[in-house]
């Protein structure tokens, strides 16, 4: 139910004095047989929604009007005179109007401008101040402006919000912002769910697994996102489905069986060796096979079954740019599949990591240059294929 009661006062409260003559100096918009004082305007071409209460209006409702000037010696180049659409509250799109100006019976001068509407902000800045009035109800153009405008939603929000800050008891500003909020919502929500579907084909195009997962979480973000906006969205069905399909791929090991591995001439001719910091006395070797990103990994100092073990590993390329990558393997039991991972953040900073097979603690590690001829590439390729024999 629309409280008209509130509304009222708030329009009595911003009702421009009147008065049946212009019994004091200064401007007037007269309606109707009475003059509607034009009070000072203090804030200087800042109007904004936020600030509108600040101004008064004149009851005009489409009928004539015109402004009295009762000031001594005044002429018409004394003023610059401006037409401001309330919708428009940035000073560079106000017009600047010019009036028909004549003396009445009354050795009073009037002014009258035919581009000044109802619904408009008049401003008069003249040698000594400027002033504001409003041609009509300042909030009833307000809710009439919120009611039928066709600009997005989040713009208008933002718009709406600060006009409840100039009056923030009209009911029917209210009443338009839950309106605005629901149009936000589904506005975004669609916008959303586009990019849910986008990100969708990009993950279903990538066929390997490392970049696969990384796409896999940015649709689980945007899907999150997506069912935070709003309950029973109209996509929820398919957006779960989404989430299970990769919850499926997630818990599916890849069989990277010994059929994969390349011969042992494309063994790389070197072993790289690692050495952990910190309390694990932690020791890998690794050798490159082939030219696919195919990689043999051995762990050592590890405080369980996978010591000392040969592990086939893939390249997983995370940024082409910066030459960021992780290495996975489908063979380790438990959780963690990625192991060795190497982030650089484009600005010369760089971390070399590993996650090592059943140890669930990530472990800073550094290329140990003394250690190199350790074990040799055959040494790393025979013990791989006598274990998956």
């Amino acid at each position: 139910m629309t409280n008209t009661t509130s509304n009222s006062a708030v329009e009595e409260s911003q009702l421009a004095p009147v008065c049946n003559e212009p019994n004091q100096p200064g401007y007037f918009v007269y309606v109707d047989e009475k003059y509607y004082f034009i009070d000072p305007y203090h804030i200087q071409w800042e109007f904004g929604f936020h600030k509108l209460q600040n101004l008064k209006y004149a009851p005009v409702e489409g009928q004539d009007f015109k402004v009295i000037v009762n000031l001594p010696n005044w002429a018409p180049n004394h003023a610059a005179f401006f037409a401001q659409p309330i919708e428009i509250v940035n000073h560079d799109y106000t017009t600047p109007i010019e009036p028909k100006v004549t003396v009445n019976n009354f050795n009073r001068i009037e002014l009258t401008f035919d581009k000044l509407k109802q619904g408009q902000l008049l401003i008069i800045r003249d040698q000594t101040n400027l002033y504001g009035i409003g041609i009509g109800s300042i909030s009833g153009k307000l809710v009439d402006l919120f009611n039928t405008t066709d600009r997005p939603s989040h713009a208008v929000l933002g718009n709406l919000k600060d006009a409840l800050k100039s009056f923030p008891n009209n009911v029917q500003l209210k009443e338009l912002l839950g309106v605005w909020e629901e149009k936000y919502v589904v506005e975004k929500s669609e916008k959303t769910w586009a990019t849910v579907l986008e990100k969708w084909e990009t993950y279903k195009r990538e066929e390997e697994r490392g970049s696969k997962k990384v796409f896999a979480n940015d649709v689980e973000h945007e899907i999150e996102y997506y069912l935070s906006l709003a309950d029973n969205q109209p996509n929820k069905g398919e957006a779960e489905s989404i989430l299970e399909k990769i919850e499926v791929f997630r818990n599916t090991k890849v069989d990277l069986g010994p059929k994969r591995l390349p011969g042992r001439e494309e063994l790389s001719g070197r072993v790289t060796c690692y050495r952990g910091y910190g309390s694990m006395d932690l020791f890998i070797t690794m050798v490159e096979v082939g030219s696919k990103g195919d990689v043999l990994l051995r762990f050592r100092g590890l405080p369980n079954e996978a010591d000392g073990v040969v592990y086939l590993h893939k390249k997983a390329i995370q940024n082409e740019s910066t030459g960021s990558y992780i290495l996975q393997s489908s063979e380790i039991n438990g959780d963690n599949w990625n192991t060795l991972s190497y982030e650089n953040d484009g600005w010369g900073g760089g971390r070399l990591f590993v996650y090592p097979p059943l140890v669930n603690q990530a472990i800073d590690i550094a290329v140990d240059h003394r250690a190199e001829g350790v074990e040799s590439p055959d040494e790393m390729y025979d013990d791989y294929c006598n274990r998956v024999k």
